[in-house]
């Protein structure tokens, strides 16, 4: 467990104390990451020193129920869960980047005025949850069938490093699999597609997609074009659903332009 960060908010009624993970030296221009359902900090795990390398501070706390943070029987509740992490993330910060779920979040921790960042990198992002079968679904099919041996793993995802491969495998074992639900299923349904354009007045903001994604689909991405321009609608046509992993070359360059934009440079 890492020390408080200086300017994040008191405990509330309810929330937890989340495990983090960090790169980086304090003090450096901030980045936080928030993981998708089921996954954790150790997503992050190339991503973070590879930042770092180039002058950033990364924090990646990871969600109750998800790695090493408490694992309660309640508040999965996206007001809940967005308290634990104003708990122990400071509310202004240089990229918020959201992947999968973490990016329903990210984007709602905006609109509700709870972060407050320079930069905003939604990845993949769960923007439209429909109804709470189909993520029941995609959960149990997930619980049931993702490989648990790094091979099994690389040989889903072949863009991976070992280092991934292992940290996905890790991060199934801890999940809280009922909290995870609760999570996934228990807030839908959620349309957060028609607040885009009022997400990106804030700040620069990119939405980083892979050539097919279950989330965005066609007509959703060509949508958003139309909202917020093509200039933040970033494609990586040969990545999966996890575009960290599979081109960290460009999941990095897309964080350091948006850090350059919002810095006016």
């Amino acid at each position: 467990m890492t020390p408080a960060t200086p300017g994040a908010a008191a405990p509330g009624p309810g929330t937890v104390w989340l495990n983090r993970a960090s790169w980086g030296r304090p003090g450096d221009p901030l980045v936080v990451c928030l993981h998708g359902i089921t996954s954790n900090a150790s997503s992050w795990t190339d991503v973070g020193p590879r930042l770092a390398e180039r002058g950033f501070h990364v924090l990646a706390p990871e969600l109750r129920g998800h790695g090493e943070s408490p694992r309660p029987a309640t508040g999965y509740d996206t007001a809940t869960l967005l308290a634990d992490l104003r708990r122990v993330l400071p509310a202004a910060m240089d990229v918020l980047v959201g992947h999968s779920f973490g990016g329903y979040l990210a984007q709602e921790g905006v609109l509700r005025g709870i972060f407050r960042p320079r930069a905003l990198l939604l990845e993949d992002p769960v923007s439209h949850q429909p109804d709470a079968a189909t993520p029941t679904a995609m959960l149990e099919w997930d619980r049931l069938n993702l490989p648990r041996t790094v091979e099994g793993t690389l040989e889903l995802n072949p863009g991976w490093s070992r280092k991934d491969a292992a940290g996905k495998i890790l991060s199934l074992e801890q999940v809280h699999w009922d909290g995870a639900r609760a999570a996934f299923a228990g807030n839908a349904p959620w349309d957060q597609r028609p607040a885009a354009a009022r997400i990106a007045a804030r700040q620069p903001t990119a939405w980083l997609l892979p050539g097919t994604s279950r989330f965005v689909p066609a007509e959703d991405a060509a949508a958003l074009v139309g909202a917020v321009g093509q200039d933040s609608v970033v494609t990586v046509e040969k990545a999966g659903h996890s575009i960290h992993r599979d081109d960290l070359g460009a999941f990095t360059a897309l964080v350091e332009r948006l850090h350059r934009k919002a810095a006016g440079r």
